[in-house]
């Protein structure tokens, strides 16, 4: 196996950003403990950040600069709903974003005498990638996506992002012809089949099916306890309307033993949430707000549940890693989490209702709540499978093994 030269291109790498900007960065760093050369080009927003991860080869890190236009968009569409900013705001950025990384990029190919190029992020599979012309192999993603509210939950997408979302429908595949970088791709990488059919029309590589979510550690057994009161039910994420938290809320008021509702994440929901717990006398619910990822291992080991009452979640990380620490999970089964929980792993809630949703989340809590064995049996076949599919360590292995046959692909034309 040769040594490589691998270049990582992504808008964002960031361990303080969260969600989809640790990808990048988890290559980056797992990549850099390897024999090979790697190298780095991200946004000079995370730069501060970057530059504290003192184990960084600094030097390897080439950044793109925030330009008037990025600051501009960031500053004035700040009025559209979330999810609409997140598709008009964030394509445009990233086009921008895109031109100077195909200049960096050009630059540090000829330097670095670079062997492949890795697009980790976006994982959007219509965002256009103009990693493209440069002269070496280029792989994209994975990517998750091509997600929808379920039916019941059908009208949390209002009129406006209906219409958004179809254009983006119609025209990823046109803006994906101009802009080629997917065409071009001699691999892509999808979390699963529903990514693979959301990708553009026309496309020449090889796509093939890897997990873009991981975890770095897991505990050899879930933590052995007798309890049947007292029980914690732990929620981690933003708190944000697609996450409809408010589920959970309602189902641990209706449990038949009583449990705690731990909190951890903030988001533009918060308040409202709070106001919910209160005015139903829900006491038992506690919001602890953001905590910094290094140290919410603590919240797993204290919990007993783990609960993602999403509606819309393309991968769904946290789930990941609270089976890593053993704990039986409950999460709607719909999107990225049931890519990742079996019948021996956990519970799927289908969407059905609302009304459905808290009746379901309230008797898997009750049944999880009063069987210690039965959360100890599921939390161990967790482990097992995180062990097994979902690790960082497998994936960096993986991705090698990827980048060495586009490599050899490449040389033997």
């Amino acid at each position: 196996m040769r040594t490589l030269n691998i270049l990582i291109v992504c808008e964002h790498a960031s361990n303080v950003f969260g969600g989809e900007a640790m990808l990048p960065l988890n290559y980056f760093r797992l990549l850099s403990n390897t024999e090979h050369q790697v190298y780095l080009i991200t946004h000079a927003r995370v730069k501060s950040s970057i530059e504290q991860i003192t184990e960084l080869n600094q030097d390897h890190v080439f950044y793109i600069p925030d330009t008037w236009m990025h600051r501009f968009l960031h500053r004035n569409c700040g009025f559209l709903p979330e999810r609409v900013r997140v598709v008009i705001v964030g394509f445009l950025m990233h086009l921008i974003t895109q031109i100077y990384q195909w200049k960096i990029a050009r630059r540090v190919i000829r330097d670095k005498k670079i062997d492949v190029i890795h697009e980790p992020a976006p994982v959007s599979a219509t965002q256009p990638s103009a990693m493209f012309g440069l002269g070496v192999p280029v792989i994209i993603g994975p990517m998750n996506g091509g997600m929808a509210f379920p039916k019941a939950f059908a009208h949390m997408s209002g009129k406006f992002e209906k219409v958004v979302y179809k254009m983006v429908s119609l025209f990823s595949t046109f803006y994906n012809l101009i802009i080629p970088g997917k065409l071009l791709a001699k691999q892509l990488l999808v979390a699963n089949q529903r990514t693979a059919k959301s990708l553009p029309k026309f496309t020449c590589g090889e796509v093939i099916e890897l997990v873009e979510n991981g975890v770095f550690s897991s505990r050899d057994t879930p933590i052995l306890t007798n309890k049947r009161d007292g029980i914690n039910v732990l929620f981690v994420g933003r708190l944000v309307d697609w996450k409809v938290v408010d589920v959970v809320i309602d189902a641990v008021g209706i449990t038949k033993n009583p449990v705690n509702f731990i909190i951890v994440g903030d988001g533009d929901e918060r308040a409202s949430l709070e106001q919910l717990a209160q005015s139903k006398g829900y006491h038992q619910v506690q919001f602890i707000g953001m905590v910094p990822h290094s140290e919410v291992n603590r919240y797993y080991d204290e919990a007993d549940i783990f609960v993602l009452p999403s509606v819309r979640e393309c991968g769904g990380a946290v789930v990941l890693e609270a089976m890593a620490r053993g704990l039986p999970v409950i999460a709607t089964n719909w999107g990225g989490p049931a890519d990742y929980i079996t019948a021996d792993t956990g519970y799927l809630i289908d969407p059905i209702s609302r009304e459905y949703m808290v009746a379901e989340f309230a008797r898997h809590i009750d049944l999880l709540a009063t069987n210690p064995e039965l959360r100890y049996q599921i939390g161990m076949a967790a482990i097992q499978r995180v062990k097994q599919y979902f690790m960082w360590d497998t994936k960096i292995i993986t991705m090698i093994e990827h980048y060495q046959s586009v490599v050899d692909a490449q040389i033997s034309k």
